[in-house]
């Protein structure tokens, strides 16, 4: 395996800034970072926060999966997601988990957070030890001076140590990460890292290709970012990763952004390929 990410770094465009880890999750060891400690924009990928406190409290029985919320105006946002497009928004909590991990659908996560307090998962998220990574507001199509200035932020030492600990069943219990992990595996997009492993993005529950994986991205005019872990059928060996990228407000710098992160998703594989237990 030697060769496998020495050429890492520079496949990461320079216009941007990064937060990058990879990680062995079968052995624990890092195969390769890039400024792991900087806190960058996390644009969606702070959802899973708030899905990991969902899913505890579920576990918890001081929430009911089945629980109807109804949508309300201040709920009503538009871009990521399909909740906002559907005659029907008055859904279960479970299914607006279902349609966050699938479609990172705003509208759901506006209402999943009205219902249970953004205070409540911020302080969720600091008692599972993580200081740096947080989900900071709702969702805004328009942010003003009195706003967060962005959804989420994190670094990719928090949040592939968040991939270690849902795989690991450490966020909490087995319980609740099998919840959420069953969330993020019917994630559509595809688009960055994890398009490097042949999978389709809208059936992939199952293991294809060799392969299984579950994932979270996120997206703004200025940033991509993607966490999740990929499992080797064959052997079992894993490899968690945190790709992070934001660049300046204004311009546009997502082509060669996209093109690092597809390299970093090819080199997990070979390194998946090449790797055996114990080797």
């Amino acid at each position: 395996m030697s060769g496998l990410f020495t050429q890492a770094s520079t496949w990461l465009a320079g216009a941007a800034t990064w937060s990058t880890r990879v990680v062995d999750l079968t052995t624990g060891d890092t195969l390769w970072e890039h400024d792991p400690a900087r806190v960058l924009k996390t644009a969606s990928v702070g959802k899973v926060f708030l899905l990991a406190e969902v899913a505890r409290r579920f576990e918890a029985a001081t929430l009911d999966p089945a629980e109807v919320v109804a949508a309300g105006a201040a709920d009503q946002v538009a871009d990521s997601g399909v909740l906002y497009l559907m005659r029907q928004q008055d859904l279960r909590i479970d299914d607006l988990c279902l349609l966050i991990g699938a479609v990172s659908d705003n509208m759901a996560t506006n209402i999943l957070l009205r219902r249970l307090g953004l205070e409540e998962i911020q302080r969720a998220t600091r008692d599972l030890g993580f200081t740096a990574s947080e989900l900071r507001d709702r969702v805004r199509l328009n942010r003003s001076r009195d706003d967060p200035l962005t959804l989420s932020v994190g670094n990719a030492a928090e949040l592939c140590a968040l991939v270690a600990r849902l795989d690991a069943g450490t966020i909490h219990d087995r319980a609740v990460c099998g919840r959420v992990r069953r969330w993020l595996a019917v994630n559509t997009d595809l688009s960055m890292v994890a398009g490097a492993f042949g999978l389709d993005p809208l059936a992939h529950t199952e293991p294809d290709h060799g392969f299984e994986l579950w994932n979270k991205t996120g997206t703004i005019a200025d940033a991509r970012i993607d966490i999740g872990c990929v499992t080797r059928r064959v052997d079992g060996r894993k490899v968690g990763y945190a790709v992070l990228a934001n660049w300046a407000w204004g311009e546009d710098h997502r082509d060669p952004v996209l093109h690092g992160m597809r390299r970093i998703g090819t080199e997990i594989r070979r390194y998946l390929d090449s790797a055996r237990p114990g080797a």
